[in-house]
């Protein structure tokens, strides 16, 4: 081919190889020509744009994502480096035609679709070159862009990278933290800069690419644009979100050092989890995602079941729990850390469903979206449910640090009406009554649970990296983990006898909620009602067990097992106050344990076997001959461990 023009895009782009590679060779070249013609560039790189992105959308999705013959020549042509000069080649200026800046926009999104179609290897071999060049300082420069599409575009290319092409495998804790500092700022800022990108005459034409149209009055734009602002809210959380939920998952260390390089990425966080719900955007999940940023960063390795005593514990608490008690210690050193747990909560509790409801119906007229889909308003009440538990998660992680990190008894009294409310019943489905749809959203939110894989998973076999039960479980377990705290420091029973509400008790509690939670009667009943979950939570792993939902079966079992250590830490600290109620806990905890051994050496992983299944047989050495264990059980929870001993012996 003799020329390389505007006028033959196509046949430059669509030739067969050898041609193909020797076009794109060249025409890289011209793209990154200093004088070379705005239009040029605009064309071309938005040509290569959707070339790439109807390979993604036209790929068969049983067949496994690999760069195309078009995708390899791109590559090996030098794309990464040339869209990349393209792509910050010239600094903005209102006098220069808006070609130029679009040919910009289109190279940098031209990168994000080459993510989209490669295989695993690919991407890794893609992410790093784009670090080599500069990809996330870049992003970091266009998130201060005086245009609004580059500052979408930096938040698109940072979550492509970090959801898709394993970003955060081999990057430093210290660019995680300012990674996820820049996406939080980002989804504080609201859409103001980015209505005003609409409004002004000088960069309305912006709203082509925001809606995807020529043409759009700015009216209209900025009308939408506040919009497709919270979509990119949702985009900058997931980002972080991606960098925490790895396989392998990071390490605690990794976590504490993120935190100790940036802490106020927990203030920021907390900021996001509090986010109002928009009109404009009243499916936005942002603040849940926040929520489960935050549990990642606190979230227990998968080998451990909290509050869990086993033989391995000394490797344990000499390696991830001094990380993870630092970790929790820069938590409770924030300013009003325990407030703002209580905030995110009292946002979902005090949302005005009804009204969030009336805005699904106005969204296409006032702001010019396409109809949410059907469930959309469903899935809302799953997302506050996720908020909720990711909170009570939080809650029982830092009961166990809540010594070593000077966690005062007016904080602990704080957070007891929380996880008291959140130990209620719920009706089930079955209990429904049709005619009251407030009962089925309270049900859909409160049976809630999580089971966080990474985004990605390409020729991977990742186990969840965040799991949290339901409310009827988790709500309980922060309930009897608060309470163990306070037998512990001889303060349950002192309680009772005050007269004034202790000195920084939250406002949004009061004496009388703590006297009642604390009320030994209340406990009885509590306790009582506790222990029946754990065994419902039992008989649920073993339900999914048996239709081989193994990992789900785990889940179950390892949650059922928390909350029976829960209550044995609670029966301990109160020296046999309430072991009638509890009597049967420390069974079910060895039973729990046990099954959730099995379920792990089905999936090989030997390492949560053992945990678990020596935790089963250490529990069962001192359970009290009354709670009837069966002997079966005992001898079975030692075959899994020599099973598992044998199985890793070699390696």
């Amino acid at each position: 081919m003799s020329a390389i023009t505007l006028d033959n895009i196509k046949a430059v782009l669509c030739a067969h190889e050898p041609q193909l590679s020797q076009n794109l060779t060249r025409l890289f070249a011209k793209l990154v020509e200093r004088n070379q013609d705005p239009t040029f560039v605009q064309n071309y790189t938005g040509a290569i744009k959707i070339t790439l992105r109807n390979e993604v959308t036209t790929r068969n999705p049983q067949h496994p994502p690999s760069f195309s013959t078009f995708g390899k020549a791109c590559y090996a042509a030098g794309i990464v480096k040339t869209m990349l000069d393209v792509a910050t080649s010239h600094l903005y200026a209102p006098s220069q035609a808006k070609e130029r800046y679009i040919g910009q926009h289109n190279a940098l999104e031209a990168l994000n679709e080459l993510i989209y179609t490669g295989n695993l290897t690919e991407r890794r071999a893609l992410t790093e070159d784009m670090k080599k060049n500069h990809v996330i300082k870049y992003c970091f420069s266009f998130l201060n862009h005086p245009l609004c599409i580059f500052r979408q575009l930096a938040i698109s290319t940072l979550h492509a990278l970090a959801s898709q092409a394993l970003l955060g495998e081999n990057l430093p804790a210290a660019e995680a933290a300012e990674i996820i500092a820049a996406v939080c700022r980002f989804a504080l800022e609201g859409p103001d800069f980015f209505v005003e990108g609409m409004r002004a005459s000088t960069t309305t034409w912006q709203s082509q690419i925001v809606m995807g149209s020529h043409d759009v009055p700015a009216k209209k734009a900025a009308e939408h644009v506040p919009r497709f602002y919270a979509m990119s809210q949702e985009t900058a959380l997931w980002t972080a979100h991606g960098l925490l939920c790895m396989s392998p998952m990071p390490s605690r260390k990794y976590c504490l050092d993120i935190l100790k390089k940036k802490p106020e990425i927990l203030d920021l966080l907390f900021d996001c989890a509090i986010i109002t719900r928009p009109p404009w955007y009243p499916e936005t999940q942002v603040d849940y995602i926040a929520c489960e940023v935050l549990a990642l960063l606190f979230q227990w390795p998968p080998h451990i079941v909290p509050g869990v005593s086993t033989p391995q514990d000394s490797v344990f608490r000499a390696q991830e729990w001094k990380a993870m008690s630092q970790t929790v210690n820069i938590l409770t050193s924030r300013e009003d850390w325990c407030e703002k747990i209580i905030e995110v909560w009292m946002k979902v509790e005090e949302e005005d469903w009804r009204e969030v409801h009336d805005w699904f119906g106005r969204v296409v007229v006032d702001y010019h979206a396409f109809q949410p889909p059907k469930d959309a308003f469903d899935k809302l009440f799953q997302y506050r449910g996720g908020s909720r538990i990711a909170m009570l998660r939080l809650i029982s992680t830092v009961t166990h640090a809540a010594e070593s990190c000077g966690i005062t008894n007016a904080e602990i009294e704080s957070l007891l009406r929380m996880a008291y409310l959140a130990s209620r019943k719920v009706k089930s489905f079955d209990e429904l009554d049709v005619n009251e749809p407030e009962d089925r959203y309270m049900c859909l939110e409160r049976t809630k649970s999580i089971f966080c894989e990474p985004l990605i998973s390409l020729n991977m076999e990742p186990d969840a990296h965040l799991q949290i039960a339901e409310e009827s479980i988790i709500g309980p377990t922060a309930l009897a983990r608060l309470l163990a705290v306070l037998a512990q420091r001889k303060a349950l029973d002192t309680i009772q006898g005050l007269k004034k509400a202790p000195q920084g008790l939250s406002s949004s509690t009061c004496l009388n909620h703590v006297h009642q939670i604390t009320n030994p009667d209340v406990i009885r009943r509590f306790l009582t009602i506790a222990l029946q979950r754990v065994r419902a939570c039992t008989d649920e792993g073993r339900d999914r067990a048996r239709k081989q939902d193994n990992a789900f079966a785990k889940e179950a079992f390892m949650s059922a097992a928390e909350l029976a250590a829960a209550l044995v830490a609670l029966d301990s600290h109160t020296q046999g106050q309430y072991s009638k109620e509890v009597h049967g806990a420390r069974k079910e905890l060895a039973v729990a344990l046990g099954n959730a051994a099995e379920m792990a050496i089905r999936h090989k992983h030997w390492q949560q076997a053992l945990y678990f299944g020596s935790g089963a047989v250490s529990v069962a050495e001192n359970i009290p001959a009354s709670e009837q264990l069966d002997a079966s059980v005992i001898a079975k929870n030692k075959r899994r461990v020599e099973q598992v001993r044998t199985a890793t012996s070699g390696k």
